[in-house]
């Protein structure tokens, strides 16, 4: 695919990327969950991390897009976005019509390369994808907590349709 006019590269990952976002996706994770949330704690290695989600892109049940700086070597990624089709709802499973969609399962962008449009020209690979398979609707989880995050969804067009709420219970 050819560069686009912000100078990034966009490349459907496959499993040799599993180590490169699986690295990014632990720097990011460290970065946000003790300011955002501190239940999300990996329950996973990275190497463990990484063998799940090379058996994920090699089985096609877990879709990639990787982006990355023109002369950039190909581990070195500037962004990445995963996604899986749902053909059943999450949360409520049967129980209501549901249209197939493309849950959106991670987008993190390199710290150098943030506010540069990375996560857009990745949606934009992902929009395209739907569309082709004539999935109407992307879906993503955003940790409400994260203003950044947050606000950063609602400019790319997302918006909010179901809170999940969380009460914490004393254990005995």
């Amino acid at each position: 695919m050819a560069a686009t006019p912000a100078g990034f590269v966009v490349n459907r990952a496959g499993p040799e990327d599993a180590p490169a976002i699986t690295e990014l996706w632990f720097r990011h994770l460290a970065e946000t969950s003790s300011g955002v949330d501190t239940s999300f704690t990996p329950a996973l290695t990275p190497q463990k991390t990484t063998a799940r989600l090379k058996r994920a892109l090699a089985a096609g049940t877990l879709l990639g897009w990787i982006a990355r700086a023109e002369g950039q070597s190909r581990l070195q990624l500037a962004g990445y976005l995963t996604a899986r089709v749902q053909l059943e709802d999450p949360l409520f499973g049967d129980t209501f019509e549901y249209e197939p969609v493309m849950y959106v399962v991670d987008v993190d962008v390199e710290e150098t390369f943030r506010r540069r449009g990375v996560s857009s020209l990745l949606m934009a690979h992902a929009e395209e994808h739907a569309r082709r398979q004539r999935i109407g609707t992307l879906e993503l989880a955003v940790v409400v907590r994260d203003d950044r995050a947050v606000a950063a969804w609602k400019k790319q067009g997302f918006e909010p349709r179901v809170a999940v709420m969380r009460k914490a219970v004393a254990k005995r």
